[in-house]
């Protein structure tokens, strides 16, 4: 029994030693391969110009420039072909001479506002109260017009009430739909985000501004075929004749 004892002892611990081994061979031959393969040349991209945030990732795919640098020194998610990035939007501004990284990327839907937006048009956040900005109705991808009381700077008796904009589309409203929660700014306001071109950020800006007594209202367009009425402004005399319909 003493003897079958030691015996298998003596075979557990070769058995552990040998394992011992092993796992040493093993680690140092791991070790050497990771060696290996971080003094690896690879080829990676670099950006050639300066971009902001927004931009399509075609566009900064056409201006780029191939270096070879070792492993180690590779940036993380580094972008190792232009095709890589083609029908991406940065997320962030890219500084030329910098190594890209895909971090930096992402598909138009995760863009928010951002990827609605094309040549002229703006994102506009314009805030008031319930009733003007239609709370609770309103959803992106509506239409609106800007109707407003509008008081000439030089004669404050001189107010008209005229359509400003027309045909506004909604790209955000409060609730988040369509991308991140608005910051409302004040505890009693409501907000949305529309788009407007940046002739038309002028003129929104400078009615809402010029409002009297900050009288405006965003109004609802219909889905199905919209019209348009001949313009006009709405004075106290054209009120009192009526005949409009």
């Amino acid at each position: 029994m003493t003897i079958d004892y030691r015996t298998r002892n003596i075979v557990i611990a070769a058995a552990l030693a040998a394992a011992a081994v092993l796992l040493t061979v093993l680690y140092v031959s791991s070790a050497r391969k990771h060696d290996e393969t971080q003094k690896q040349s690879v080829t990676v991209y670099v950006s050639t110009k300066s971009y902001p945030l927004g931009t399509a990732g075609s566009k900064v795919a056409g201006n780029l420039t191939a270096e070879t640098v070792s492993r180690s020194t590779m940036t993380p998610s580094a972008v190792t072909s232009p095709d890589q990035i083609k029908n991406l939007y940065t997320t962030e501004s890219i500084y030329a001479g910098e190594q890209l990284t895909l971090k930096r990327f992402a598909p138009p839907a995760q863009q928010g506002v951002r990827s609605k937006l094309t040549g002229t048009q703006r994102a506009f956040q314009l805030s008031g109260d319930t009733n003007q900005l239609l709370a609770g109705t309103l959803v992106p991808g509506d239409r609106v017009d800007f109707v407003v009381n509008l008081k000439n700077p030089k004669d404050q008796n001189d107010v008209r009430s005229v359509v400003a904009l027309r045909n506004l589309r909604v790209l955000q409203t409060e609730k988040g739909q369509g991308g991140a929660k608005i910051d409302r700014g004040t505890i009693d306001a409501h907000a949305v985000i529309l788009a407007v071109t940046d002739e038309q950020a002028q003129r929104l800006f400078f009615a809402r501004q010029n409002a009297q007594n900050g009288d405006w209202s965003l109004q609802l367009r219909p889905v199905k075929k919209p019209k348009d009425s001949t313009p006009s402004a709405a004075t106290f005399a054209t009120v009192v004749n009526g005949g409009s319909r």
